[in-house]
């Protein structure tokens, strides 16, 4: 498997779309509590995906990604229209493009008429599209904390990755910061489409492509 396509599912698993026991090198002992707090959510998230308890896994996920979806999904049902001509610029407009599309393309229109990352996640879950094993293969290492962010090594197989998993301390815990990934998944995408010549609208349909519908 090459290098993007396994970073591909490492991060397709944590939208867990498209992350989560190997085991971890890393020690617990002398981890302050917020540490030992981020461990736990992860842990108790990852349990739920693998017990495929969805609405439990989803309260380890900030709100915001919901935002995201709905300012993405250009379905004229949607409760969140598409953003302003006059919002910023995107830092990731590439994998802004291939969820757009893939919203477009897989999602059918009663999912897009209300769209939450839950009810998303409950249809993948229904139609077995999640193998509980791409959780099962990632474990969190040492933990980072500064003030109400956090961060994670990964450790995918019982290996240590590149790739750090940021969290967001909110008023009823530690949850799994996901569009804090989204540059990371940009940057990916960047040096795919360098390496194989393709444009940007060529690799989102190549992409979306192999996705299954939903």
């Amino acid at each position: 498997m090459t290098g993007f396509h396994r970073w591909s599912r490492l991060l397709a698993s944590l939208l867990a779309v498209l992350l989560l026991a190997g085991t971890t090198a890393c020690s617990r002992l002398g981890q302050t509590d917020d540490q030992a707090q981020v461990t736990r959510a992860f842990q108790s998230w990852k349990q739920a995906m693998i017990s495929r308890q969805t609405s439990q896994a989803m309260a380890y996920i900030p709100g915001h990604v919901d935002a995201y979806l709905q300012a993405l999904n250009s379905n004229p049902g949607a409760t969140t229209s598409a953003p302003a001509a006059s919002a910023p610029p995107s830092a990731s407009p590439g994998v802004d493009l291939l969820v757009r599309t893939a919203l477009e393309k897989k999602v059918p229109a009663d999912l897009r008429s209300n769209l939450t990352l839950a009810a998303l996640m409950q249809r993948i879950t229904d139609r077995r599209l999640l193998n509980p094993h791409d959780v099962e293969n990632i474990a969190l290492g040492r933990v980072s904390v500064n003030g109400t962010r956090a961060s994670a090594e990964i450790y995918y197989q019982g290996t240590l990755t590149a790739l750090r998993l940021p969290f967001i301390k909110e008023a009823d815990g530690w949850k799994i910061d996901l569009l804090s990934l989204l540059p990371y998944a940009e940057v990916l995408m960047r040096v795919d489409r360098a390496m194989k010549g393709q444009t940007q609208a060529q690799q989102v349909d190549q992409l979306v492509s192999k996705l299954p519908s939903l």
